[in-house]
Order: structure tokens, then sequence, then C-alpha cells
């Protein structure tokens, strides 16, 4: 249920806040996860308007049943008393026996047995009916009163919610507000992580390049083995092996597993605004999840481990194969994987790094074209969203 795992989102976000409260920390990526919760719990009131416009035609609909039903058990009822009725007051004339015996043949004796047998079965099926309908009524009016009690219950939640949501925003204020009174620090940090992203996708980059260098062919008119000239354009060449793990792969989309058992996503793919200085933009080549110090970093698809890129001061990074697709786990503090090694789906890679603000997973997917070009895809479209 969708509710639940909204549940379940904020849940993290808020334990992943808390420790950064707890550590005294007013920071870039603090103001992130609360910006993050905001998002989550409007969300979630969003889903609860739903569900509360679903329970209001649940209801509706109910009681329009319970009136149906209501009308239906009224005629059932007035029929079966004209039916008793009936019987009663012809209760001579009808004695089965006499009855019986004074047909003027044997085959009128038995249509009139007929008769008799089939108005007995139509009494009984009427006082069924009238029994069926009855508990029906029953259950629905049940169903009207359970369905009530529910919709009660997530307005009151919705309240608490919208309760909440405004004490997010008023956190939200005051970090914000406090961090835009270290604008010169922060400015310094934009640059510091703007070089620091920019080495690491070269990094990345270039070992994916030097990966396709080693299985590509030369492009139609390219260089050949005996050395004519060319433009240098290789084409990608896949085993059909590799062919196939590229199709799994791709097959998977939107279904893959979150590189982290729990965490939250404090900033996606593309451009983005600063969420503290005003004009400025930012860009991200994949997407950043905030988790708990020292989390697990997974393999989100099975494959090989292609490069484990050391990049100082910005920890490790592992690129493993799929095909003609990559997928690159950076922000390490250490990797669990070595080059060529063969991993599964969620097989652990390495350790998130931990630094001045806080411990951030950070995943890129990277397409090699049948040209050998390298494309970079947005991740939040591959891993599984609610």
């Amino acid at each position: 249920m969708k509710r639940d795992q909204l549940d379940k989102q904020i849940k993290t976000t808020s334990a992943l806040i808390s420790a950064g409260e707890k550590e005294q920390r007013a920071t870039q990526r603090q103001l992130e996860l609360l910006q993050a919760q905001i998002r989550q719990r409007q969300e979630l009131i969003g889903t609860m308007n739903s569900e509360v416009f679903l329970l209001d035609k649940e209801i509706g609909e109910t009681e329009e049943l319970i009136e149906a039903l209501g009308s239906d058990l009224a005629r059932l009822k007035e029929e079966y008393a004209r039916m008793l009725q009936y019987a009663y007051m012809n209760r001579d004339t009808y004695d089965r026996l006499s009855y019986l015996f004074a047909a003027r043949s044997f085959t009128q004796a038995f249509q009139r047995s007929r008769y008799l047998d089939q108005l007995a079965d139509r009494r009984r099926q009427q006082a069924a009916l009238i029994t069926d309908t009855q508990a029906s009524l029953e259950r629905r009016a049940d169903d009207l009163k359970n369905r009530r009690t529910e919709k009660v219950s997530l307005l009151n939640e919705q309240v608490s919610e919208r309760e909440k949501l405004s004490a997010d925003r008023g956190a939200h204020e005051s970090t914000l507000s406090g961090l835009r009174r270290q604008e010169d620090k922060l400015r310094g940090t934009l640059r510091e992580q703007k070089s620091r992203r920019e080495r690491i996708a070269i990094e990345i980059k270039r070992a994916i390049e030097a990966e396709v260098r080693k299985s590509a062919k030369p492009a139609k008119g390219g260089t050949t083995s005996g050395g004519a000239a060319s433009s240098g354009k290789l084409e990608l060449s896949l085993t059909p092996e590799a062919r196939e793990l590229g199709s799994d792969f791709e097959k998977n989309k939107g279904k893959l597993p979150w590189p982290v058992a729990k965490g939250t996503i404090t900033e996606g793919y593309g451009e983005h605004d600063h969420p503290v200085l005003r004009g400025v933009k930012t860009y991200n080549n994949g997407i950043d999840i905030t988790c708990e110090k020292g989390a697990p970093v997974r393999a989100i698809f099975r494959g090989e481990v292609s490069s484990v890129i050391v990049i100082p001061g910005a920890g490790k990074a592992v690129v493993i194969s799929h095909g003609a697709y990559r997928t690159v786990y950076s922000n390490l503090r250490e990797s669990s994987v070595s080059k060529g090694q063969k991993v599964d789906t969620k097989q652990t890679v390495g350790t998130v790094l931990t630094n001045e603000d806080g411990s951030t997973a950070h995943i890129e997917i990277w397409k090699i074209t049948a040209a050998g070009d390298l494309v970079k895809v947005d991740p939040g479209q591959w891993i599984y969203r609610d």
C-alpha cells in the first residue's frame, strides 16, 4: 500500500534528521533531508486525500445498496405475508389429502400433487430469500459502520500529518536561515563539491572508455588491423551473454532495488537550484541517497566489476558492467569487490563514506551506444519507486 511505503520512507528520513540533530549539524545535507521529508509528507497527505475520496464513494455506494436491500426485504416480506394469508384462508380447501382425493383422474391427482409441492417450495424459497437479504443487509450495515470509522481515523491522521508538516517547514526555515548566514563558507564548499564531482566524472568516464576500447571493434571505414586510415570511430562489440545481460537490465527498468537498504534521495539527477544559495544551479550526474553511517552499498543488478577507482579526497568508486550499461557506485570509504569479479543483485560492493556533511551514497548509470558513445541516464527512473 502506498501510504505504508510513504510512512516507512518518512520514518527513515526522520531517523536521518534526528541523527544529524544529535551531532548538532546544521548542514546543507540536513536541509535537503528536511526538504525530502516535506515532499514525502505532502505526498502522504495527498494519498490520504485520495483515500478519503474513495471512502466517501464507497460509503455512498454502500448506503445506496442498503436502501435497495431494505426495499427488497420489505417487498419479499409483503409477498410472503400474502402467500401465508392465502394459504390460511384456504386451509380447508387445500387440505392435501382432500384436495388430492377430489381429483377426477390419476393424472389430475398427480398434477395437483406437483402444484402443492411447487407452492411449498415457493414459500420455502421466499423464506430463504428473506433470510439471505436480511443477512446481507446486516453485513452491509456493519461494513458501512467500519468504513465510517476508518474515515474518521484517516481524517484524524491527516490532521496529525498536517501539524507535522507545519513543524517540518518551521525546522526547514530555521535551518535555511542559519545556513544563509554562512554564505561564504557554502560557496567554498560548493566549489570543492563541484571540483570533486568533475574529478569523479572524469575518472569514471576514462575507466569506461578504456573498457570500451578493449571490447570494441573499428567502425566501418575505421582503422583496420593493417593500419589503413580511419576516422578512429569505434563500435561496441558485445558477446551474446553480454547482450542478454543488457537486455535483462533494460527489462527491469523501474524495478531495480535501491543501492542501500534504507535511505532518502536528497538530490536527484540533472540540474537543480542550490537549496541555499539564490540563483545558483548545481548538476548531478546521478542521484544522492543519504543513508546511515557505515551503510553497505549494494549492486542494483547482477554483472561484473569492470573497474575499482581510487579518487584522492573522494574515496573509491566501483563500476559494474551489465552488457551495454554500467552502474557506478561512488563516495565509498572502501570497496569489498575487485575488478573482474562477478556480483549478484544486492551484493555489497562497498561501504559509504562519511564526512562532515553526513553519509551519502552516489549512484550513476551510463549507457554505451552501439557507436561507442557514453550517455548518462537518470538512475531515479531505474530503481524501484513506490
